[in-house]
């Protein structure tokens, strides 16, 4: 008579081998790393929208793959820096003033008006890194007063 291995009821003491795996714990572990590279994915494709520099003379669109974009200086109508010290306001690259945040409304709405639509006027809002958060919303509130709606938002450096 010979051992049979592999049999439940042999007397070499050997157990069975073949066992039932759990593959729910696995599925769902696949599961997760699928969503990990799906995001992933999407964020790749955030990265590669364009960033633009507004620290220097000259704006630079860094990993991006859109080649008709263009947003140079000279291009915008109007310009905003808030700053604690106030608020600058630029028309084509050329200071008007410097104003405080009770003063703005009117001075944009004098702006609006040497505008012929100022609704489609390319203007841009930069803040530096110590304003707080409520001169920059009163300021956007100002410029939305003023009929000023395309609005760009950035930091200043």
């Amino acid at each position: 008579m010979g051992v049979q291995l592999g049999s439940s009821g042999s007397s070499g003491g050997r157990r069975n081998v073949d066992s039932e795996l759990n593959l729910i714990p696995f599925i769902d572990l696949l599961s997760v790393c699928i969503l990990f590279l799906l995001m992933t994915a999407v964020w790749v494709e955030i990265a590669k929208m364009s960033a633009f520099s507004q620290g220097s003379s000259e704006v630079l669109v860094r990993h991006s793959d859109v080649s008709s974009l263009s947003d140079k200086k000279s291009t915008r109508d109007l310009e905003l820096f808030v700053r604690n010290s106030g608020i600058e306001v630029r028309k084509n690259s050329r200071s008007i003033g410097v104003f405080q945040l009770d003063q703005l409304t009117d001075i944009l709405i004098n702006q609006a008006k040497t505008f012929s639509d100022p609704v489609n006027a390319q203007v841009t809002l930069l803040a530096a890194d110590d304003v707080l958060y409520d001169q920059v919303m009163m300021a956007l509130d100002a410029l939305y007063s003023a009929n000023f709606l395309k609005v760009n938002i950035g930091g200043l450096s």
